[in-house]
């Protein structure tokens, strides 16, 4: 199955003008902050330097407890709420059966992307954050072409 990709400065608002973006690295959570919620970049590193205590080029860390506090407290960025999925690092499994025998199966991007089709998303996988907005992806190109990574941490934004 072939993940469509949106890039990242076409799905951020104010992307490609953004001082900030461009003295970034390490940014997919604001990325991710940013097209989920469909607001500007510059604002969504903001929120993500708030409420995440994210260092400029450091990453965030904690991303998973912190978006399921937000998630059980009712936050809402740009009028959107956060529904958690799963829980990071409890990684996301379903069974399947092979020749006739039930066996769990860790969640791979293409198995979330079939599953849950349609609605707005931030997942994550190891050590990295990315949008699946509509069935694709919004993130590094990487991140549709390498579809077998399995998530860890889903959140519904809507």
């Amino acid at each position: 199955m072939k993940v469509q990709y949106i890039n990242t400065s076409e799905a951020i608002k104010g992307y490609k003008d953004s001082v900030i973006a461009k003295n970034e690295a390490n940014d997919c959570v604001v990325r991710a902050f940013a097209s989920a919620f469909e607001i500007g970049y510059d604002d969504a590193h903001k929120i993500v330097e708030n409420k995440f205590c994210r260092k400029p080029r450091k990453g965030t860390f904690s991303f998973g407890y912190k978006m399921n506090m937000m998630s059980k407290n009712g936050d809402k960025f740009n009028g959107k709420g956060i529904k958690t999925i799963t829980h990071e690092y409890n990684t996301m499994l379903y069974y399947v059966t092979v020749k006739g025998v039930k066996t769990l199966r860790n969640t791979t991007t293409n198995y979330f992307i079939k599953k849950y089709p349609v609605g707005n998303y931030i997942v994550v996988v190891r050590g990295h954050a990315f949008t699946i907005k509509d069935g694709s992806v919004v993130g590094n190109y990487s991140d549709a072409k390498q579809t077998k990574k399995h998530i860890t941490g889903a959140w519904k934004i809507g």
